[in-house]
């Protein structure tokens, strides 16, 4: 609520962002099909929350909320990410260092 609400912030997150969430906490059941067996620990993610876990995991190697990560669309980390931090200043630099990153890449 601290860093997000800044208005520096929230302009480019506005401007300049589509933002997902993966939500790592939601016990919902999902439907059979939609399981994985998990190459990190090779259990069955049957829940929302345990499977976009799992997804962070492999994908980031990194289990900890929150967790930002800048992609272009091909799914290229553009910086690198960066977790919990109250210093508005530095989260805006990581922002503008993955709108940097990105009009690079166009």
């Amino acid at each position: 609520a601290k860093v997000w609400s800044d208005p520096e912030v929230l302009k480019l997150l506005r401007e300049k962002f589509l933002i997902i969430a993966l939500y790592t906490d939601d016990k919902t059941r999902l439907p059979e099909e939609e399981w994985i067996i998990s190459e990190y620990d090779g259990k069955t993610k049957d829940r929302i929350g345990s499977k976009n876990a799992d997804f962070q995991i492999t994908r980031f190697q990194a289990n900890t909320q929150p967790f930002y990560v800048i992609l272009n669309p091909q799914g290229e980390m553009l910086t690198r990410p960066t977790g919990f931090n109250l210093n508005t200043e530095e989260f805006r630099k990581f922002l503008e260092t993955g709108i940097q990153e990105f009009d690079r890449g166009l």
